[in-house]
């Protein structure tokens, strides 16, 4: 079989790709939207299934100083590379929101819990009910929904800002993240069910304010329009 002897001759390229994903995403996740970072972890996952598949076929083989090689090379790019990265991402506070208290007497609403059974009421005449933040799995990771009235065909997605300097919150990823296509609609009805999106500035449960903006893109026009926006009380996921 071609792959059994690409294997037996290459079997040094996979700990080589899986160094090269692991820094890659390394890099990505300080920078470039998360599409690119979905696109290298796909290609992470079929590296990390492809290396038992080729220490098989290596043991097989009885290519054992091969095998035992490629197995260290594998382990030693995973705790010079993953593990520090990791530790560096999840133990460094950025201090975002220490840097942005929220103002004594600002107005803000709490995300509910994802588990609560708290019935939310919807009014089609009171505009604070149009968008309800609900907490996720863990700090800075949120899901939204939206009632809206009638509109025309097109997107939904948010767009988030601390609220006392207006600054942009994960601009790219959240926009990413949070869009939502519709179908036109007639009447005053719910859009948009518990669709995640991440904020990433600032550490877990080091809170600020964020004014979460819902914006409508027409399918046709291509013009946004903002139809709703609330103020919450936030924390960053600590990547």
């Amino acid at each position: 079989m071609k792959i059994k002897k690409y294997i037996i001759r290459y079997w040094w390229s996979f700990p080589v790709l899986l160094a090269f994903f692991i820094l890659t995403l390394c890099l990505l996740f300080t920078t470039v939207p998360s599409i690119l970072e979905t696109i290298v972890f796909i290609l992470l996952f079929l590296t990390l299934l492809a290396l038992p598949v080729s220490w098989i076929i290596l043991l097989v083989n009885r290519q054992w100083l091969k095998c035992l090689m490629s197995l260290l090379a594998s382990v030693l790019v995973v705790f010079v590379l993953w593990i520090p990265f990791i530790f560096f991402a999840m133990s460094g506070p950025d201090g975002f929101g220490r840097e942005h208290p929220i103002p004594e007497g600002l107005e803000y609403n709490l995300p509910l819990s994802a588990d609560s059974n708290l019935s939310i009421p919807i009014d089609s005449l009171d505009t604070d009910t149009y968008l309800q933040v609900w907490t996720d799995s863990q700090g800075g990771m949120y899901m939204y929904d939206l009632y809206y009235a009638a509109l025309p065909a097109g997107e939904i997605f948010l767009r988030c800002y601390e609220a006392t300097k207006n600054i942009p919150l994960s601009e790219e990823r959240i926009l990413a993240e949070s869009r939502v296509s519709i179908n036109p609609t007639t009447s005053f009805s719910k859009l948009v069910s518990r669709k995640r999106f991440t904020i990433y500035e600032g550490d877990w449960e080091d809170y600020y304010a964020a004014r979460i903006e819902v914006w409508h893109r027409n399918a046709e026009t291509k013009q946004e329009m903002k139809l709703t926006e609330k103020i919450y009380r936030v924390d960053g996921w600590m990547r």
